[in-house]
């Protein structure tokens, strides 16, 4: 008699102890739902949500061609519209067909797209020398990228040297898919004739 009221009160016990471990559970769980959003650290507004040191990639076309690389001292990604912003970026194109073109800034920011990247500050832009062409070089403070036309665009003063020959000017587009560039006003030009080899 004495060993079934015990294993009464034994059972008894451990059925209260699982109940109060249910409950406590329950309690716990409850209040970590509650508390979910107070509790989850969020970036500050203008805040990036990430980085990345001597960032490089490299962009691809529909074919799988190597496009352009791009390099940076630092990339920083923003939440709020997804925008990358880049410190010191350096951007190279890897067509075969075409003269390479190498361009650099202080600093550039991209849409959440990579589309348009617009670049600031100390913007200097080298396309190599060709059978047919002297080396260019095209110099402002800001110009805007398009990715997928290959269309450079500025609505600032340019300083643009081509072989011996200088061109300054106000507003520019340079389409390096059509091998092609437009100033828009207050052009001077500067002209050095080419070199005739002897």
């Amino acid at each position: 008699m004495r060993a079934r009221a015990y294993d009464r009160l034994a059972a008894a016990l451990s059925l209260l102890l699982l109940l109060g471990l249910t409950a406590g559970t329950y309690y716990l769980a409850q209040i970590s739902m509650r508390e979910t959003g107070a509790m989850r650290p969020a970036a500050a507004a203008g805040e990036p949500d990430y980085f990345v040191d001597d960032a490089v990639f490299t962009r691809i076309n529909a074919q799988g061609a190597p496009v352009f690389r791009m390099s940076a001292q630092r990339m920083l990604h923003f939440p709020e519209d997804l925008s990358t912003v880049y410190q010191r970026p350096v951007l190279v194109s890897l067509d075969p067909d075409k003269p390479r073109v190498n361009l650099r800034a202080d600093r550039g920011r991209s849409t959440a797209d990579g589309e348009e990247t617009v670049l600031d500050g100390d913007v200097v832009m080298v396309r190599a020398a060709s059978a047919e062409e002297p080396q260019m070089t095209i110099r402002t403070e800001s110009v805007t990228i398009f990715s997928e036309t290959e269309i450079a665009r500025t609505a600032l003063p340019v300083r643009i040297e081509r072989g011996d020959s200088v061109l300054t000017g106000v507003g520019m587009e340079f389409n390096n898919a059509a091998r092609s560039l437009r100033v828009d006003s207050r052009v001077h030009l500067t002209w050095q004739p080419p070199q005739q080899s002897r």
